[in-house]
């Protein structure tokens, strides 16, 4: 009945606010094709990282793996294709390339 009165049961938005309003998180996602926004396995957006608000790329990347951050050069912006430094600061639902050195 509550699903055919309001549509849901509001719990997702109750999860939402907590996170992203409260808790000062926002959601990014990295993928390593920026092109087609897929992992080396092909998966579409499979990952999501919550990280504090007023994060960076560099900081993403060590999210993601210390020695992604060692290696960290630049990072790219998926939809703008834009090379992003290391103190870009990230927006919610940014879809971030990490580049690093060999």
């Amino acid at each position: 009945k509550v699903l055919d009165r309001w549509g849901s049961t509001g719990v997702q938005e109750v999860i939402n606010k907590a996170v992203f309003d409260a808790g000062h998180f926002i959601a990014v996602f990295p993928v390593e094709n920026e092109a087609k926004l897929t992992d080396h396995e092909g998966r579409v957006l499979p990952d999501v990282f919550l990280l504090p608000e007023g994060s960076t790329a560099k900081d993403l990347a060590y999210a993601i793996h210390t020695e992604l951050g060692e290696k960290f050069i630049a990072a790219i912006d998926a939809r703008t294709k834009r090379k992003l430094p290391g103190d870009y600061t990230l927006k919610h639902r940014d879809v971030i390339k990490i580049v690093t050195s060999r």
